[in-house]
């Protein structure tokens, strides 16, 4: 009897650890395909704001769900890449599932009413780990207050009370993706009036809400696979893209915000994408997309609006400052990233104390506004500014202490991603010098 209970015991001590082990593999899952990876998180990472506006069927959903499976599965070797929790990973595989497949219908999208939003977390790798390094909380709005139709037709205290949190969310953004359907800019393009009743009804208001940001605005016109239709002529992609900025520009409220951040040099960007690419679908006469039976999904520059946030915010920040004050903080910053991780976080409070770092909390505040200012952000900007990368790589390398060695790979870890992002702006500038709407340059 005694071994029969001793049997019993033993075997529920194994199905527990048996349990424990698969939810301990669930949490590390960073993928749906699912295989464990440790990542190294900091305390707190720095955590940047991102409000995407735009109406129905702009291509939002189809974005958010390409952009996600490129930057968690796709990029190369050594890239940086998002995670994020399993039931919005899961969320977001399916939505891209459901676009690759031919035979299924486009991904449903975002209604009237369900706003979503999602956080991911961004990792580098150092040392052979993986290092969560910085996070984006990415808010997917659903369009109460952008475009007519049945935004429109929402009660008038539901519209209050979603004016009320958006700006609030506006007020703590580090950048905001205002969405331009790229179908409608191309009937607008070729004189069509649904097009420019578009752009009137729908972007001309969305001005008015990113007038009161003070964080850089990215507009991402999507469908960019339709425009090889538009100006037979235009042999480059950037002649292309030059006509739809001045479409926009032609527009007196859309030309007058470009005017008034170019004066206040803060960034305005117009980045084209394509969830699907050129090979995946058509057009019919009748203005419907079908897929192709054996089309190739191949998105086009989905991970670029993304790449933009930190260099332009930075970039903003930058122009702020005055070149010796900015070169004092140069200094300073060298001194913090010889610290350890615990040391570097009082070090960051004592910095911002000092005349350098208040002059780096006024710029950060004309630069983003008060309200998205952190000093989580702050350090992050410091590592911006500060060593190059490769006097990082070296400084690590050469590092003895183990827990002192983890905290430098995770800096290290960072300044990849942030080296990382500049090279993508470097690409975009190169190969689209029309995206940049204003004329002052980021440092």
């Amino acid at each position: 009897m005694l071994s029969s209970w001793v049997s019993l015991l033993l075997l529920v001590a194994a199905t527990g650890i048996v349990l424990a082990v698969v939810r301990h593999r669930r949490r590390t899952r960073t993928t749906p395909a699912g295989r464990p990876s440790k990542i190294d998180v900091t305390a707190e990472l720095p955590t940047f704001n991102i409000v995407a506006l735009g109406a129905q069927e702009t291509g939002k959903t189809v974005l958010l769900a390409s952009m996600f499976h490129r930057l968690s599965t796709e990029l190369r070797e050594g890239g940086f890449r998002l995670v994020t929790g399993l039931e919005q990973a899961a969320d977001l595989t399916d939505l891209y599932a459901t676009l690759r497949d031919p035979e299924d219908t486009w991904p449903p999208g975002t209604m009237i009413g369900q706003t979503r939003s999602f956080t991911f977390d961004c990792v580098g790798t150092a040392g052979g780990r993986d290092h969560a390094v910085l996070r984006f909380n990415y808010l997917d709005y659903a369009g109460e207050l952008v475009g007519g139709g049945r935004a429109a037709s929402v009660p008038a205290h539901g519209r209050q009370a979603s004016q009320q949190d958006l700006e609030q969310r506006l007020g703590a953004a580090h950048a905001i993706f205002g969405i331009i359907d790229g179908r409608r800019m191309v009937d607008a393009l070729r004189g069509g009036r649904e097009g420019q009743l578009y752009l009137e009804n729908t972007i001309v208001p969305m001005i008015v809400l990113m007038r009161r940001a003070e964080c850089p605005v990215h507009f991402v016109l999507t469908k960019w696979d339709l425009f090889d239709t538009v100006g037979a002529e235009q042999d480059e992609e950037n002649d292309r893209l030059e006509l739809a900025r001045k479409e926009l520009l032609s527009y007196p409220p859309i030309r007058n915000l470009v005017e008034q951040r170019r004066r206040a040099r803060k960034m305005v960007r117009l980045i084209p994408v394509s969830a699907i690419g050129r090979q995946f679908a058509t057009m019919t006469a009748e203005g419907r997309m079908v897929k192709l039976r054996h089309g190739r999904l191949r998105p086009v520059n989905v991970e670029l609006p993304l790449c933009a946030v930190l260099p332009d915010l930075f970039g903003q920040v930058s122009a702020q400052l005055d070149e010796a004050v900015e070169r004092k903080i140069v200094e300073e910053s060298r001194a913090l990233s010889r610290l350890s991780a615990a040391e570097a976080v009082s070090g960051v409070g004592r910095f911002l104390a000092r005349p350098a770092g208040q002059a780096v909390r006024l710029a950060v505040g004309l630069a983003v506004g008060r309200n998205a200012f952190s000093e989580q952000i702050v350090s992050t900007f410091l590592d911006w500014i500060g060593e190059p990368f490769e006097a990082k790589a070296r400084q690590v390398a050469q590092t003895i202490d183990d827990a002192h060695r983890s905290a430098e790979q995770i800096r290290f870890a960072r300044q990849a991603v942030l080296e990382e992002f500049r090279e993508n702006m470097v690409v975009l500038r190169r190969q689209f010098p029309a995206s940049d709407l204003t004329t002052w340059s980021v440092r």
